[in-house]
């Protein structure tokens, strides 16, 4: 059936050479281009895309045809360039002349605004092409596979900075305006294509391995790049050596923009990021928040290779570019700073996919686009976090070096071209001895993943796989499942590789043998089922930081989904007191202190007791102040242990120590640790009243750095006055807040089981403001806090709105959170009781 949102394949372009002219005062642009063409088949029309703008001109320049009508289809976002003569097979240039309005809405090329330090109104012109935006732009052939030669020319006003995705070529002065025209890019994607005007700044260029690399910044934020430029240099050599291949561009520029609806986007030589994803001050910023720049930056440039050099043919493919950088972040952030423990951290991301991976909603990783909106809704967590998961299992099964060659081998096959899914496992099973295609087909085209059985008896194990599903459903899918585990055997620790082919399998020894881990470093992405409690104290000495995430987590996902009773999922966690992992700590307090809210009233005070016990307990294992030459998940650890105390254990004692590390944080900021910072900001938000939300208010309007206003911005959710409540929802949709800003606030407030009735009120009566002023990719990240929703009747209105009120860019986000949605009401109807019953 024909996909009318795809354009026809008798007409490529090879080259594009676009001239831009931006009036950022009155928010308008035009342009003009020549695109060169190759007819494959005798035409008279040719289709592209082109969506918002008014093509004023359209020629055949070899041959002076002018078009005789443009005709538009604004459902498919196509145009048709009619010519009363046909077009006989050969090469052709087309001339088009377009005008267009610089808006708000942060894709395309669209404005964004900032203030200066001396209060000055700046305005931009920036763009974001991914994924179906360049259209937006200029009339193009907006599909990945039809890559070409772009030659950009910028007519700007005098004096504005202007970066696009290669180095300039050459300047042209005249009294009104500079034009700057660019080197050739390589052959690339639409959506790679980027330009950016406006008041900037840069950093002095920094040379590495030959590869000039600045920060592009708003002005007065220069002492803000120098995290950014340790990571981009990390990241550029490290890739290159990876990869075995220099960097595909002729320069790096990453520039933070101050109005960006995603995180960041991976344009050929000029990544744009939102300020607090590039900005960052390294001794004010907390572990989570330098990790979380160095993944983002680590992802972008990864893409230069893996994205941008080499390309999926279709959105369907997406993960090949999104699974990849994700997975290739976490391997270089591993190497940037080992003390960071990336790899342990990755669990936590993992978890977040399994959340969305055990619901009948799910979607396999490369899954069906037809439209736009189906490309957009494509970039959620199975996309990055559970493909990245599967690599890794690959990586780590086939071994670290014959991954390593296979990669390369792709890139040497593929360059400057696009590829499918079977691409990569064909050139991965090359240097490997598994059936990498066949393997790795059934984890990507696929949904959901499987729960694996263990038993020990006496010289085997027994392994039956099903699938893991929070309903207890199983489709009797089967997946070839590359597998590690660890056991013990006469007094030794080791572990075996296999894969999984069958539904049961029998794993022979030579001696008896006794389980540790069922998934060993925990590299495969499926959830182990075992009875560790025949020797508990034994298997868990056994085990490593990853491994011991693993095993609660898997605990808490059979709580969730109402196989093991709460009172055995507490029992197991409490043991882990003495541990000070803060990965382990961070999964098992937040549980802990969900769990609070279902409670007896009666109960309430001893189950507070449980956790403060818990909680004390690791305290006093890495003490109460920072230690010299402390390390840095212990500082981690102890900012997690007293948010914990203030908040979820009502500890007076930590609510005040809280309030006076805020008093102290606001007269003398360097001596505290920031995690600790974090934590007061959190906590004295959590009790505050009416003075302090409008400090807080006002902080976040004038933070020194984009960390401490995101901080302040999202306390303001934590505030449980319901008065403080209405004003906060009602500056989400006021110019006080930025509209890449104010989704996630909506959301942290909808995530606060104290606001999510009074929030859900505030979207109903504010739907049409809330679609028309937030950015399209968004509105659906807006509404993961229903999940936690345990209220059935607010749940069933929530329900009925999404059915009357339909999200195409995010329908199966929304599908997902609604299935959660249900499946917590019911683990709470089915856990709340044993809990209460545990506690007396």
């Amino acid at each position: 059936m024909e996909n009318k949102y795809r354009l026809p394949k008798t007409v490529i372009p090879n080259h594009y050479s676009i001239t831009i002219k931006p009036d950022l005062d009155n928010e308008k642009f035009s342009g003009s281009e020549t695109i060169t063409l190759k007819v494959k088949e005798k035409v008279n029309s040719i289709k592209l895309n082109s969506i918002d703008l008014v093509i004023d001109r359209a020629e055949i320049k070899d041959i002076s045809l002018k078009s005789i009508n443009i005709s538009e289809d604004k459902d498919h976002e196509t145009v048709s360039v009619n010519f009363d003569e046909y077009l006989d097979p050969g090469e052709y240039k087309l001339d088009l002349d377009f005008h267009g309005d610089l808006d708000n809405s942060l894709r395309g090329f669209y404005l964004s605004r900032y203030k200066d330090d001396n209060g000055v109104d700046h305005k931009i012109g920036t763009t974001q092409f991914e994924s179906t935006d360049a259209r937006r732009a200029f009339p193009c052939f907006d599909e990945p596979e039809f890559k070409s030669v772009f030659s950009i020319t910028l007519k700007v006003p005098k004096d504005l900075f202007t970066v696009s995705n290669t180095g300039i070529k050459n300047i042209l002065n005249t009294d009104s305006h500079d034009i700057y025209e660019f080197e050739d890019s390589i052959k690339m994607s639409t959506y790679l294509v980027a330009f950016v005007i406006g008041p900037f700044e840069a950093t002095n260029v920094v040379d590495v391995d030959g590869v000039p690399l600045r920060i592009v910044h708003a002005i007065g934020k220069s002492h803000l790049t120098d995290f950014a430029i340790e990571t981009g240099k990390f990241a550029l050599k490290y890739f290159s050596d990876y990869f075995g291949r220099p960097y595909p561009g002729d320069k790096l520029d990453m520039i933070a923009i101050p109005d960006f609806a995603s995180g960041a986007m991976e344009n050929l030589g000029c990544i744009t990021y939102r300020e607090a994803l590039l900005l960052v001050n390294k001794e004010e910023a907390t572990q989570g928040e330098l990790t979380r720049i160095a993944d983002v930056v680590m992802h972008e440039i990864a893409h230069m290779w893996f994205g941008d050099l080499v390309t999926m043919k279709w959105w369907n493919g997406i993960w090949l570019n999104e699974a990849f950088a994700t997975f290739m972040a976490t391997k270089a952030v591993d190497k940037f700073n080992p003390e960071w423990e990336r790899w342990v951290e990755f669990g936590i991301e993992k978890s977040a996919a399994f959340d969305i991976d055990s619901l009948k909603s799910t979607r396999p990783i490369e899954f069906d686009v037809i439209s736009p909106d189906d490309a957009t809704a494509m970039f959620d967590l199975l996309t990055y976090e559970k493909g990245g998961a599967v690599l890794r299992m690959l990586e780590q099964y086939v071994g670290e070096g014959p991954f390593r060659d296979g990669i390369r081998n792709y890139l040497n096959k593929h360059e400057f071209s696009n590829t499918e899914t079977e691409d990569l496992w064909d050139s991965i099973e090359e240097f490997s001895s598994i059936p990498v295609r066949e393997t790795m087909n059934s984890w990507i085209l696929q949904p959901g993943f499987p729960r694996v059985s263990i038993e020990s008896e006496g010289n085997y194990i027994k392994i039956t796989q099903s699938t893991f599903r929070y309903d207890n459903s199983d489709d009797e899918t089967l997946w070839k499942i590359p597998m590690e585990i660890k056991y013990e055997s006469d007094s030794q620790v080791n572990s075996k590789k296999f894969l999984l082919e069958d539904k049961v399998e029998k794993i022979n020894f030579d001696s008896k043998v006794s389980l540790v881990s069922g998934n060993s470093n925990s590299n495969g992405f499926y959830r182990s089922e075992y009875e560790v409690a025949k020797d508990f104290l034994n298997a868990i000495k056994h085990l490593n930081k990853s491994e011991k995430f693993s095993l609660i987590d898997d605990l808490w996902a059979s709580a969730v989904s109402c196989i093991t009773p709460i009172d055995k999922y507490l029992n197991n966690a409490l043991y882990f007191k003495q541990d000070i992992d803060p990965e382990l700590q961070s999964l098992i307090l937040s549980t802990l202190s969900s769990l609070k809210r279902y409670t007896n009233e009666d109960l309430k005070r001893k189950y507070i007791s449980r956790i403060e016990d818990y909680t004390l307990t690791l305290l006093n294992k890495i003490g109460l102040e920072p230690k010299n030459k402390e390390g840095l998940k212990t500082k981690e650890l102890r900012a997690i242990i007293f948010k914990t105390l203030s908040i979820a254990c009502e500890n007076n004692e930590y609510i005040n120590k809280l309030n006076e590390i805020y008093i102290q944080y606001n007269s003398d900021k360097p001596s505290i640790d920031p995690n600790i910072i974090a934590s007061a900001i959190a906590s004295v938000a959590h009790y505050g009243n009416e003075k302090t939300y409008e400090e807080y208010f006002s902080k976040y309007k004038d933070g020194k750095t984009p960390q401490e206003k995101m901080r302040f911005l999202y306390s303001l959710a934590e505030f449980r006055d319901p008065k403080l409540l209405d004003k906060t929802l009602k500056a989400s949709l006021s110019k006080e807040i930025k509209n890449q800003d104010a989704p996630y606030l909506i959301a942290y407030a909808l995530r606060n089981y104290r606001h999510s009735q009074k929030t859900w009120d505030f979207i109903e009566n504010n739907w049409s403001k809330i679609i028309e002023k937030f950015p399209d990719n968004t509105v659906p990240r807006m509404f993961g806090g229903i999940k936690l929703i345990s209220d059935y009747k607010l749940a069933n209105r929530i329900n009925l709105f999404f059915k009357n009120n339909p999200i195409p860019q995010g329908q199966k986000t929304i599908d997902q959170n609604l299935e959660k949605m249900y499946q917590n009401i019911n683990f709470v109807d089915y856990q709340k009781g044993k809990l209460n019953d545990w506690l007396k």
